[in-house]
């Protein structure tokens, strides 16, 4: 395990007081958890059932920050590896959010030798999936999981709900891959730098129902939704600006979004 060295990969994070500073703050934490993980290795069944850093988010800020495999807490990484495989494979243990792998550590780990394997092999396993891919990030959902890989970093995520996003083409890519996956026609309109409108239309909704559900449960996360009925059924349009004073979007309540979409009217339609 060789952490210390990879303080300044933490110091580019941190933004808290001034560069040299904020070299030192990290370089001291890294030296800490490596202490503490190494006294955490030493007892593999708690590291295995009750690690020292909760949920392991101490080794998954590691990958975040691009450690390499070989340097990071080796116990405690294949166990990790393996809770990840059960996860996915068997549908076992606690259900995992925001998880950073290494690609080349997942497609091994799943016994898959390319992206293009992995893609056909679960799509014949899911009940329900999608694929949406531009440039060097790729999305991925299958039934209740979900996959962000960002081919640049050499990193994916697993159920990333609590990932920020910033850039149009992330919030066009994450409309194409959840409109495919709920079935449901949507667009996204760059109305000026940092706000954009989704549009999603669909049918069988009573616009006061749809209008109720989607302002009770989303309007804290959106800048506005509106509800608008016409001869062709319903057309959703939510509101999306990003500035220093709202902050990005989170990609879990984009999912939301469609979700509840979705489930409006598949009610409807079995009513």
């Amino acid at each position: 395990m060789e952490l210390k060295k990879h303080h300044q990969e933490l110091t580019a994070r941190l933004y808290l007081l001034d560069d040299g500073r904020d070299d030192q703050l990290s370089e001291e934490l890294i030296e800490l958890h490596e202490k503490k993980c190494s006294t955490c290795q030493e007892d593999r069944l708690s590291c295995t059932v009750r690690p020292a850093c909760k949920d392991r988010n101490f080794l998954n800020m590691l990958i975040e920050i691009g450690v390499e495999p070989q340097d990071l807490p080796s116990f405690c990484y294949s166990t990790y590896l393996e809770q990840i495989r059960r996860f996915i494979l068997e549908k076992k243990g606690r259900g995992m959010v925001d998880r950073r792998i290494p690609i080349k550590d997942l497609l091994s780990t799943l016994r898959v030798s390319s992206i293009r394997q992995f893609t056909t092999k679960f799509k014949d396993e899911w009940s329900q999936s999608a694929v949406a891919r531009d440039n060097n990030l790729m999305l991925v959902a299958g039934d209740e999981l979900r996959f962000f890989f960002d081919f640049s970093r050499g990193i994916v995520v697993l159920n990333p709900i609590h990932m920020e996003i910033k850039e149009l083409e992330l919030v066009r890519l994450y409309v194409l891959l959840l409109s495919e996956l709920y079935e449901l026609n949507a667009s996204i309109e760059d109305i000026t730098l940092d706000w954009w409108v989704i549009s999603i239309f669909t049918d069988h909704i009573p616009e006061a129902k749809a209008r109720k559900a989607l302002k009770d449960r989303l309007a804290k996360d959106f800048e506005g939704i509106y509800v608008e009925e016409s001869n062709e059924g319903l057309e959703i349009q939510v509101e999306i600006i990003i500035d220093d004073s709202r902050g990005p979007i989170i990609s879990g309540n984009l999912e939301q979004l469609f979700r509840l979409v979705s489930r409006l009217r598949q009610s409807e339609s079995t009513e």
